[in-house]
């Protein structure tokens, strides 16, 4: 009894203290993310990739995971192959394909039996693999495969000079076409599918490569160069593996991307956007193959779908964004219903089987990324994994979605996580975290850096302005041609309605964010100075001529970018959009940071943002990071990142009114 009594004392002690402890950013080197996941076609087991941080190699640890999902066991394979990429099931349902390095470097295609743990390297490719997809019967593999340099002789091997064009301003050398090669698995023949002037890859997009149901036709999208600025010219070709000819499947002149054969061969299904103007939703059209007529199959839906999957009896399953989070539907006989996912707030990623068993990954408002399984598309969703399960000894804060009016009749909407110890009748400072794109969205779910912003005693508000994708086209393409003024009304609205709050301390009031979430922090710190305590601008974007002339997108029209700065009349535009133009109003001390060799925002405006500041006598601090990316890939870096950004807001608006327990 007595040894009764001390256990549950000890166990009440242990209890109380984890109820305590709120999370950390020290508590993000112990999440394990999930990705890759695939079910087997007959839906018996499946397949995902484990990731977690080693911070004392600085490196992130990644494994290979097979999911028997009759007896919910697990286990890890592959693990002989090092780093492995685009693991997928092969077409005999019990064999698993993958791509790992071999000698030299090279990317090849390998094959690994679960049961027998056996494995086999299955292509030979003088380049390398990018990326490959099955032929149904198993026995031919298509792949992508990036052209050799060609040689250099005499003198000429001095000279590398290279013709620039709708290219980053950091590259060094002309970038090489990627070519479609067929390679036979008995034969072990390979074959050249498209010309050496045709390249089916840009410094951005890799086409991806899909069989017709009888494996005569193989459809992948070219782009007309290399060159990552002509990203957005995308266009569907099919190769016939009978005529041996090329033909393309819509007149279309661009954005064309992610062809998808259906499970009969009489439609092409692949993505465009709406009304083929950029700046709207990408829709999922299908041209019939018999008539080449274009339809529209998702238009009627006023969400971005990502993700279709016929099933054997007809029906169509896919997932889409709402206002808060991503869901899955299934299409049957012209009706739309939304699955049942318990009580996950957004399905993060998903695959069906044809037979509609389900394997998913989602998040709960207080629990991080799981897998979970669906026996059929009406079943309740079973948990199975259990990675992060120390998050439920974390007392976190909660979250909730807000709507507010902005102009234009626009409704924005956001996220509003509260200090794990909130009381309405204390005041607390109110932060915010801008998503960047702005082709995304800040939705419920479990976010680390939020938690831990929360965990400050800080009410963090992450808002969706105009231009994210969760409130339909309209909103979606609202930014078009206004990249600042209508973007930033959206996020100034809801900051003034949250500081009508009595447990609001309107001053105290810090903006940050990364990417297009730092050029809305840019904007707003000059366009609104009085309202700001403190900003972090992390690989901001300021000014519209570096974004259309210097970084990888280059030319492209996307987003709010529809013209060319250097046309008419449109520099002074440009100028006026930009938030380089409000630079010497900002009087917020703010925090500047960027990778030196980030392609998608250049350096370029972060310099330029420091000058200011500095020429104007606000504080401000500059980080840079070496090295290519447009945020720090690995975990020492990314943890430097986060901690600077918290301190430097908690320097100007200090804690809220409730004392931060960290973690140990």
């Amino acid at each position: 009894m007595r040894y009764f009594l001390l256990s549950a004392l000890l166990f009440l002690n242990v209890t109380v203290r984890a109820q305590s402890l709120k999370f950390s950013l020290e508590d993000m080197n112990r999440l394990v993310s999930i990705s890759s996941l695939q079910i087997s076609p007959d839906g018996k087991a499946a397949i995902y990739m484990v990731s977690q941080k080693n911070m004392q190699q600085n490196r992130t640890e990644r494994d290979l995971m097979y999911l028997d999902l009759t007896t919910k066991e697990q286990k890890v394979i592959g693990r002989e192959y090092g780093f492995i990429s685009s693991p997928t099931w092969a077409p005999d349902g019990t064999s698993i394909s993958l791509i790992a390095p071999v000698k030299r470097g090279k990317n090849q295609v390998h094959l690994l039996r679960p049961q027998s743990g056996t494995s086999l390297q299955i292509t030979n490719s003088e380049n390398g693999v990018i990326r490959y997809a099955w032929a149904h019967n198993g026995t031919q593999l298509a792949f992508l495969q990036r052209e050799k340099r060609p040689k250099k002789v005499g003198s000429q091997v001095f000279n590398d000079s290279f013709e620039a064009g709708n290219n980053d301003y950091l590259m060094d050398k002309a970038p090489m076409n990627t070519s479609v090669w067929l390679y036979d698995i008995h034969t072990k023949e390979y074959q050249r599918v498209t010309p050496q002037d045709v390249t089916v890859a840009t410094g951005l997009s890799t086409t991806g490569l899909s069989w017709s149901a009888d494996d005569r036709l193989l459809a992948f999208t070219r782009y007309p160069s290399a060159y990552s600025g002509d990203s957005d010219m995308g266009r569907n070709f099919f190769y016939n593996l009978v005529t041996k000819q090329l033909q393309q499947a819509t007149t279309h002149e661009g954005m064309e991307s992610s062809p998808l054969f259906g499970p009969n061969n009489k439609a092409l299904l692949f993505r465009y956007p709406r009304e083929g103007f950029p700046s709207n939703m990408s829709d999922w059209h299908q041209v019939d193959l018999n008539t080449w007529k274009v339809t529209n199959l998702t238009g009627t839906y006023d969400q971005s779908i990502s993700g279709m999957k016929w099933l054997k009896d007809g029906s169509m399953l896919m997932r889409g964004i709402d206002d808060f989070g991503n869901a899955l539907y299934q299409v049957k006989e012209g009706k739309r219903t939304r699955l049942k996912v318990g009580d996950l707030v957004s399905v993060s990623s998903w695959s069906a089987s044809d037979d509609g068993a389900i394997v998913l990954t989602g998040l709960k408002k207080d629990y991080p990324t799981e897998v979970y399984y669906k026996s059929s598309p009406e079943a309740e969703p079973i948990a199975l994994t259990d990675y992060n399960s120390f998050v439920k000894d974390r007392k976190l804060g909660q979250q909730e979605g807000i709507s507010w009016k902005s102009k234009d009749g626009l409704s924005p909407n956001g996220i509003v996580t509260y200090p794990p110890d909130f009381d309405p009748q204390k005041k607390y400072p109110l932060v915010l975290q801008i998503h960047g794109g702005p082709s995304s969205a800040s939705l419920l779910g479990f976010s680390p850096v939020t938690q831990a912003m929360a965990a400050k005693g800080w009410i963090v508000f992450q808002p969706n302005y105009r231009g994210s994708t969760n409130l339909g086209n309209d909103f979606q393409s609202a930014i078009s041609k206004d990249p600042s003024e209508g973007p930033g009304h959206d996020v100034i609205t809801g900051v003034n309605m949250l500081k009508e709050k009595a447990y609001v301390d309107a001053g105290k009031v810090a903006v940050s964010g990364w990417s297009y979430g730092g050029w809305m922090t840019s904007w707003l710190i000059g366009r609104y100075p009085d309202v700001w305590s403190a900003a972090v601008a992390g690989a901001a974007p300021v000014d519209v001529t570096d974004m259309y002339s210097l970084n990888d997108l280059n030319k492209m029209k996307r987003h709010s970018m529809s013209e060319s700065p250097y046309v008419g009349d449109n520099m002074q535009w440009a100028f006026e959009n930009s938030p380089i133009s409000n630079f010497a109003k900002i009087k917020a001390p703010t925090l500047i940071m960027s990778k030196t060799g980030d392609r998608r925002v250049t350096i370029t405006g972060s310099y330029k943002l420091h000058g200011a500041l500095r020429d104007n006598g606000i504080p401000v601090q500059f980080i840079a990071y070496p090295g290519e990316g447009h945020f720090p890939r690995d975990p020492v870096r990314t943890m430097d990142v986060y901690t600077r950004w918290i301190k430097w807001i908690e320097q100007y608006v200090g804690k809220g009114p409730e004392a931060t327990i960290d973690s140990k």
